[in-house]
């Protein structure tokens, strides 16, 4: 199964959050983020971000979803 990134966050736990929504919606997905982030907490310069991932097949369907329901914050 190949696996593609809908989303990015700056840090896992937005993305754990959006994991966990679109699989209530039958959607498998994980967070793939570089270990350096998760000791840090933080984001710098693109180390902390955590992209959200999908089966390709059903990227069109969990990005619909994600855009109906998660807004990001500026």
């Amino acid at each position: 199964m190949r696996w593609v990134t809908v989303h990015r966050s700056n840090g896992v736990t937005e993305a754990e959050i959006l994991k966990n929504m679109l699989e209530s919606f039958g959607i498998p997905a994980r967070v793939s983020a570089e270990a350096y982030g998760k000791v840090l907490g933080m984001t710098v310069d693109g180390l902390g971000v955590a992209s959200l991932l999908v089966p390709a097949n059903r990227a069109p369907e969990a990005q619909d979803i994600l855009a109906e329901h998660f807004t990001a914050e500026a």
